[in-house]
């Protein structure tokens, strides 16, 4: 059973639904004991308490929960600490996270990794401020970040910020939101922190990387590298998207993961190589099952003839 401890602050991360995220929950959590410091309490906000919930370090339970991005727009009535840092459950830990509440002790009482473009005409950001109608006068900046990442302290402030995304929410087809047609918890949110003047903490080299092809990456030695514009990173987090948890390289990381922690020894290179082959062969029946399911809802709306 978690342990009954109450600090000031910690880590969450959210699992609904079935089996499948509450197994990610799982292999985040270890990852981070593993390579991430572990020196903090690591929550998770759940509907249910069972076997993967079991090695976490306090369990809030969520009831009714939406099994959508909307189960992230009630993160702060869920909040277990003072001062709280939401992680993605399709995330893996790389590097030690336990320093990150440092870029945090300045920041707004909401915030998160990104960038806030000053220019309020920008194509940039998640959204668009000509659009934002009666709230435009109280917008100073355009947010830009990816939401596998949330700072979130409990204060009046940070609660606003969510019952603003949750208007932006059910309101999502009055304003120009980017990218998402339908309603996502990134461009709500972003809504909610610029209205609220929280803006995203820009640290370029914190070391995290949201998951859009093959990296070089060994979670047991721990080592994980970007290069970009000819400069390589060290990367401390993958935020891995939940698609990418199903395809071959995730996989073998939890492969590696699994294996020390039942105290087998680690596959032999060549034993790697076939594991791989052998996922890689899973991610393609996977493509396939992804593009049956396309093509049957294309023709269910009439977009395609059968």
């Amino acid at each position: 059973m978690p342990s009954e401890i109450t600090p000031r602050r910690g880590f969450v991360t959210i699992a609904t639904g079935s089996e499948h995220y509450y197994q990610l929950a799982l292999n985040l959590l270890r990852s981070y004991r593993r390579n991430g410091g572990g020196g903090v309490p690591f929550a998770i906000i759940a509907e249910e308490e069972n076997r993967y919930t079991a090695e976490f370090d306090k369990v809030v339970r969520m009831p009714c929960p939406a099994h959508s991005y909307l189960d992230k727009l009630r993160l702060f009535e869920c909040l277990p600490w003072e001062e709280t840092i939401f992680i993605d459950a399709d995330c893996l830990v790389y590097g030690r996270i336990d320093d990150w509440w440092a870029y945090f002790e300045d920041a707004a009482d909401f915030s998160c990794f990104g960038y806030a473009y000053e220019d309020l005409n920008t194509k940039n950001g998640w959204f668009r401020w000509e659009g934002m109608g009666e709230f435009k006068e109280q917008i100073s900046f355009v947010p830009s970040f990816s939401g596998g990442i949330y700072y979130v302290r409990k204060t009046e402030t940070a609660g606003r910020v969510f019952a603003l995304a949750r208007y932006a929410a059910d309101h999502y087809a009055e304003f120009p939101f980017a990218i998402f047609n339908r309603p996502a918890d990134e461009p709500v949110l972003a809504f909610g922190m610029a209205v609220c003047g929280c803006r995203p903490v820009d640290v370029s080299e914190v070391g995290i990387y949201v998951k859009r092809r093959d990296l070089p990456m060994d979670i047991l030695e721990p080592r994980a590298s970007w290069t970009y514009n000819g400069r390589t990173f060290p990367v401390k987090l993958v935020h891995w998207g939940n698609f990418g948890t199903m395809k071959a390289q995730y996989l073998l990381e939890v492969k590696r993961l699994d294996r020390e922690l039942a105290g087998k020894p680690a596959m032999t290179p060549l034993g790697e190589k076939l594991r791989y082959c052998l996922l890689l062969r899973h991610d393609f029946l996977t493509l396939l099952k992804r593009i049956r399911l396309r093509l049957r809802l294309l023709v269910k709306t009439g977009h395609m003839k059968p």
